[in-house]
Parts: structure tokens; sequence; C-alpha cells
């Protein structure tokens, strides 16, 4: 999800599709918030909607078994999420994490927010 395609919307709404425009980046907005860019470390790590939260919780108590000195490291999240790529004993929960997070996002239609036409 980090380096290759994926359903959210900062890489869906920059394909040209089904008569679509391309959208500039900062109207990708995510599906549940509607405020945030809809990319890989929102939706992995931000965004605070229930199902994602949930999602996020099982990870985080999957990393702290495997590694518990990662426990309360860092109160920067993407601090953690890269450190966390750095161990490979943990990168199976982080596939699943993407995986989970991607399929409560594909369960909802994207949001198709539109920048304003220039007159």
């Amino acid at each position: 999800m980090v380096l290759s395609s994926h359903s959210l919307a900062v890489e869906r709404r920059r394909w040209k599709e089904r008569g679509k425009n391309i959208v500039p980046r900062e109207w990708r907005k995510c599906r549940f918030c509607q405020d945030a860019i809809e990319d890989p470390a929102h939706a992995m790590f931000f965004c605070d909607h229930p199902d994602l939260m949930q999602v996020r919780e099982v990870f985080l108590l999957e990393l702290y078994e495997k590694i518990p000195d990662f426990r309360g490291t860092s109160s920067n999240t993407l601090d953690l999420f890269k450190a966390v790529l750095a161990k490979r004993e943990i990168t199976p929960a982080l596939g699943k994490l993407a995986f989970n997070v991607l399929k409560v996002y594909d369960a909802t239609p994207m949001l198709l927010v539109e920048p304003p036409t220039e007159v």
C-alpha cells in the first residue's frame, strides 16, 4: 500500500478513468472524515473512523506483544510507523493492518469532491 497501487483516493483520483478527470492531490479527500487527504498514512494511522481505530488497536496490541520496547517510545505516529517498517518481525502484522484498512475503505464509496472550475 505504501509503494504500490491501491484503492485510496490519493491514488485512484490521479487516474483518468470512466470519464472522470484527474483531480489535484489536495482535493482527494478522505471518504470518512472528508477533510484530510485520503493517503496511506492517514488511512492507516490518523483517520478516526471507528472501524479504522479498531483495526489499528488490534495492530498496536500485536506490535507491543512482539516488541514490548515500542510501547510509549514515540508520541508521533508517523515516526512509530517508520520505526515499525524497519522491524521484520512485525512485517506480517503491518501487512494485515494494510489489508484490513483497505477492506474498511473499500466497503464505502469514494468521496468525489471536484475542484472548482475556473471561469
